[in-house]
C-alpha cells in the first residue's frame, strides 16, 4: 500500500503541472489562431483547441472549436481536418449525452478514414466510440471497438495501446465484472508506468461492486485529487457519485446524499446530464429508503427528466437507425465490389476469348499460305519451332519448381487463418442454434455477427490464397503478349521472397542478408508481369547462387547479401525510365567471359546445374519491353554502390520505359 500511496503522489505532481502547461498550450493556440490564415494550418489550429476543451469542464466550448475546423475544413476539402473535427465533435456530444448526434458523427469520421486508408485516424476514433458505447450502457459495442482499437494497435505495433486496455477496466468496471476490470487496470499499468485518474476511477468502482469498500474509497479519493487539480469536471461528477454510492452501502446515508447533491450543484453538471442522472437516482433511492415521499417524488422526477432527455424512444430510435445504416452501407460496399469482381471476371473471359478468335484467325491465314510451301521445309520449320518452345517452356517449368516451395511458405499463413476461423466458425454454430432454441434471439444475432465477421476474414485469407496461386499460374503459362499495369515494386518485392524461401526449402543450410531499397513515387508501368517475373526470379537466383558459392570457400568474416533497388532513370532510354537494380557480393564475373553471359546455352555453372538460357531469355524480354539489360562486375573485387552500405561483387541493371498506367 506504502508504494502505491507513493505511485499516486507522483502522477498527482504530473497532473498538475499537466493543467499549468495545457492552460500555457491554451492560450499559445488563441494567438496563433487570430494571426492564422484560412488554411489547413487554421483548421489544426481549431481542432487543438477543441481537444484541449473535449475532456476538461467545457465541452461545450469543444462543440464550437470543432464546428469551425469543420466548417473550414469542407469548404478547403481537407480530408485530414474533416476527420479530426468530427472526432473531436463526437466526444464533446457524448459529455453532453447527446449520443445519437455523437455516433453519427463518429461513423462518419471512421468512413472517411476507411476511405483514406488512415490507420492512426482509424484507431483514434475507436476512444469516440468505445466512450460514447460505454456512457450510454451499451458495454457490448463498447467492447467491441475497444478490442478491435487493441487488435490495430498490436498489428501497427502502436505504443500507446494502454489507453485502450484501460478502456477495458473502465467498461468491465461498469458493467459489473470487477475482477476483469482489476485485470486489466494492473496490465495498464505495467505498460504505462502510471496510475492515471482513469485507473484509479476503475479500480474504485471494480472494488465498490465487490464490496471492498475501504479499498473503493482509497482509489475514489487519489482520483478525485488528480481530476481536481487536472480540473477535468466530468471525472470529478463521476468520482463523487462511485463515492455517494459506496457511503450509501455502507449505510452513511447522510454522507452517500451530500456527495449526490454536491454532483446536482456542480456547475459542470449542466454540462454532464449522464452525471445527473446517476446523482438524481441515488438521491431517489435513499429518500424512497427513509420513506420521504416528498424528497423522493422531487428527485425522481429530475431523473425522469435526465432519463428522457438522455435515453428516450426518439433518441433509442436514432441510435438503432445510424447502426442500421452503418450496418446497410458495409453490406453495399461488399457487394459493390462483388459486382465489380463479377465484371472484371466477364471482361477476362471475353478477351480470352476474342484472343483465341485472332490467334485462329492468324493461324488459318498463315496456314494458306503455307499450304504452297514444299512439305520438307515445312516440316523441318515445325521441328525447329517445336524444339525452340520445349527448350522455353522448360526453362519457364524449371523457374516454376524453383518457386515451388517459396509459394508453400507464403501460401501456408493464409490457409492457417482459414482453417483456424472455420473451426471457430462451427462452435459458434453450436452456440446459435443453442440460444435459437431457448429462445435468446438477442444473443443468437450477437453470435451470427461473430460468424459473419469469421467469415469476412476467411473469404480474406481466401483471397490471399487465391492471388498466390494465380502467379504461380501466371508464371507458368504461356504468356498472352498483353502487357498490363503493374506495380513494380510489389512484383519484384513478391519474387524475391519466394526465391529466397524456395532456396531455403531445398537447402535449409543457406542462408543470405536481403536488402531493398524501393523508390515509392514510382507508381504502376505497363508491362508483361509474368515475363518480367521470369527476369527477376532469374536475376535473383543467379545472385543467390553467387553468395552461396563465395561463403562455401571463404573463411573469414563474410555476410552473403544480395541487395535488390528500384528508381527513376534516364541515363540509357532518353526519356523517363524505371531502374531495377539486383546486386550480389559474390565473387564477381571472370572479365573474359562478361561478354559472353548473355549468349545462349552459356553458362558458368557445372554440368546439370544450369541450361545457360536464363539470362539469353532474360535478355530478350527486357529488349521486347524496350528496355535494357547489362551487367557490372570485377572477379574477386567490390563494386562501389551508394544504394548499400559496403561493396557489391556483381551488378544487373534492368531498365524499363516508364509508361505510366
Amino acid at each position: 500500500m506504502k508504494k502505491e500511496l507513493l505511485q499516486i503522489a507522483f502522477c498527482l505532481l504530473i497532473y498538475s503541472t499537466g493543467f499549468a502547461q495545457n492552460q500555457q498550450t491554451i492560450d499559445s493556440l488563441k494567438h496563433e489562431l487570430t494571426i492564422a490564415k484560412k488554411d489547413a494550418n487554421k483548421v489544426n489550429l481549431l481542432n487543438e483547441l477543441s481537444e484541449q476543451y473535449v475532456w476538461s469542464s467545457y465541452p461545450d466550448t469543444a462543440v464550437l472549436y470543432s464546428q469551425q475546423a469543420l466548417n473550414l475544413a469542407e469548404g478547403i476539402n481537407y480530408d485530414q481536418g474533416i476527420i479530426s473535427a468530427q472526432g473531436n465533435m463526437g466526444l464533446a456530444l457524448t459529455t453532453l449525452g447527446n449520443y445519437p448526434l455523437a455516433l453519427d458523427f463518429g461513423f462518419k469520421a471512421l468512413a472517411r478514414a476507411q476511405k483514406n486508408h488512415d490507420i492512426i485516424s482509424i484507431y483514434n476514433l475507436h476512444v469516440l466510440m468505445v466512450v460514447c458505447y460505454r456512457d450510454q450502457g451499451d458495454y457490448k459495442n463498447a467492447l467491441f471497438y475497444n478490442r478491435e482499437a487493441l487488435r490495430i494497435g498490436e498489428q501497427f505495433h502502436f505504443k500507446d495501446i494502454e489507453i485502450f486496455i484501460g478502456g477495458a477496466a473502465t467498461i468491465f468496471a461498469k458493467s459489473s465484472e470487477p475482477d476483469s476490470a482489476i485485470i486489466y487496470a494492473n496490465r495498464a499499468y505495467y505498460l504505462s508506468k502510471t496510475w492515471n485518474n482513469s485507473l484509479l476511477y476503475s479500480l474504485g468502482t471494480a472494488y465498490s461492486k465487490k464490496g471492498n469498500y475501504d479499498s473503493a474509497m482509497f482509489y475514489y479519493q487519489a482520483s478525485l485529487a488528480a481530476a481536481v487539480k487536472n480540473r477535468t469536471g466530468k471525472d470529478v461528477i463521476d468520482i463523487y457519485n462511485g463515492i455517494a454510492l459506496v457511503q450509501k452501502s455502507k449505510g452513511n446515508i447522510d454522507s452517500a446524499a451530500w456527495y449526490a447533491k454536491k454532483v446536482l450543484y456542480e456547475k459542470t453538471g449542466e454540462l454532464y446530464p449522464p452525471g445527473l442522472l446517476t446523482a438524481a437516482t441515488i438521491l431517489t433511492d435513499i429518500y424512497q429508503l427513509q420513506n420521504k415521499a416528498d424528497s423522493t417524488l422531487k428527485y425522481l422526477r429530475v431523473a425522469t427528466r435526465l432519463k428522457d432527455s438522455l435515453f428516450g424512444r426518439e433518441k433509442t430510435m436514432a441510435i438503432q437507425n445510424l447502426e442500421f445504416k452503418e450496418k446497410e452501407k458495409q453490406q453495399e460496399t461488399e457487394a459493390s465490389k462483388l459486382k465489380y469482381q463479377n465484371r472484371l471476371r466477364i471482361y477476362i473471359l471475353l478477351g480470352g476469348l476474342l484472343a483465341l478468335l485472332l490467334i485462329a484467325s492468324i493461324l488459318l491465314r498463315s496456314n494458306r499460305h503455307k499450304q504452297n510451301a514444299k512439305t520438307k521445309i515445312e516440316k523441318a520449320f515445325t521441328e525447329l519451332k517445336s524444339a525452340q518452345t520445349q527448350l522455353v517452356q522448360r526453362e519457364k517449368m524449371a523457374s516454376l519448381g524453383e518457386l515451388t516451395a517459396g509459394i508453400a511458405h507464403e501460401i501456408q499463413n493464409p490457409l492457417n487463418f482459414v482453417n483456424n476461423f472455420s473451426e471457430v466458425n462451427k462452435e459458434l454454430v453450436d452456440e446459435l442454434q443453442q440460444e435459437l432454441k431457448a429462445g435468446k434471439i438477442d444473443d443468437a444475432i450477437t453470435i451470427s455477427n461473430d460468424i459473419r465477421d469469421n467469415e469476412e476474414k476467411i473469404n480474406h485469407h481466401g483471397k490471399r490464397a487465391d492471388a498466390i496461386v494465380k502467379g504461380m499460374l501466371q508464371h507458368s503459362r504461356l504468356t498472352s503478349g498483353l502487357k498490363e499495369p503493374t506495380d513494380i515494386n510489389a512484383l519484384a518485392d513478391e519474387y524475391l521472397r519466394l526465391a529466397y524461401h524456395g532456396l531455403r526449402a531445398k537447402d535449409n543450410s543457406f542462408s543470405a542478408s536481403i536488402k531493398t531499397d524501393f523508390d515509392k513515387s514510382i507508381g504502376n508501368i505497363n508491362i508483361i508481369p509474368q515475363d518480367i517475373g521470369r527476369v527477376l526470379l532469374n536475376l535473383y537466383n543467379n545472385a543467390f547462387y553467387a553468395v552461396n558459392e563465395k561463403k562455401k570457400i571463404t573463411t573469414g568474416n563474410y555476410e552473403p547479401t544480395v541487395t535488390l533497388s528500384t528508381r527513376h532513370s534516364s541515363s540509357h532510354l532518353g526519356g523517363q525510365g524505371v531502374e531495377i537494380k539486383v546486386i550480389d557480393n559474390g565473387a564477381g564475373i571472370p572479365q573474359n567471359i562478361v561478354d559472353k553471359i548473355f549468349q545462349p546455352f552459356f553458362t558458368t555453372k557445372p554440368t546439370g546445374q544450369g541450361t545457360g538460357l536464363g539470362l539469353s531469355l532474360s535478355y530478350d524480354i527486357i529488349k521486347a519491353h524496350g528496355g535494357d539489360l547489362r551487367v557490372d562486375s570485377k572477379e574477386g573485387e567490390g563494386i562501389p554502390d551508394s544504394n548499400r552500405d559496403g561493396q557489391a561483387g556483381t551488378s544487373f541493371i534492368i531498365e524499363l520505359p516508364m509508361t505510366t498506367a
